[in-house]
């Protein structure tokens, strides 16, 4: 299953209200893939709570090294670049989601996500791959 983001960051950054469906979702698939800009989002989600919620340095540094052993596979962006920038014209949807969603076609897999009205593009990601995408809500 290829893990969106966000379900990484509610469960490390022990997230109110998320982290223990998202503690649950990484524990109910049998492998977890990525695409290499995983750790770009990730870093700038990390950075956020560093800057504007008081997240000491380290526990950042801790939490990008927890994710990295989790994943199983790490996809590079340039295997799946074109086609994700192909989906991402034909759908009107960003580069950074159509990247994951490449992956999971790669992988023949889903993507899995959270819904929330904050991660409004991740239901318009949905709607968009309705076969690749599944929300966590």
């Amino acid at each position: 299953m290829v893990i969106d983001t966000m379900v990484f960051a509610y469960a490390i950054l022990h997230v109110e209200n998320k982290y223990e469906q998202a503690i649950a979702a990484l524990e109910s698939v049998d492998q977890i893939v990525v695409p290499d800009s995983l750790f770009v989002e990730l870093g700038n989600v990390i950075w956020q709570w560093i800057q504007f919620r008081q997240l000491p340095l380290q526990m950042g540094l801790d939490a990008m090294q927890d994710v990295e052993a989790l994943v199983d596979v790490i996809i590079s962006s340039s295997q799946i670049r074109d086609v994700a920038l192909k989906l991402a014209v034909q759908a009107n949807h960003s580069f950074y989601d159509t990247l994951f969603v490449a992956a999971a076609i790669q992988s023949d897999t889903q993507v899995l996500t959270y819904d929330s009205e904050a991660l409004r593009r991740n239901r318009k990601l949905a709607a968009k791959f309705g076969d690749r995408v599944l929300l966590l809500e």
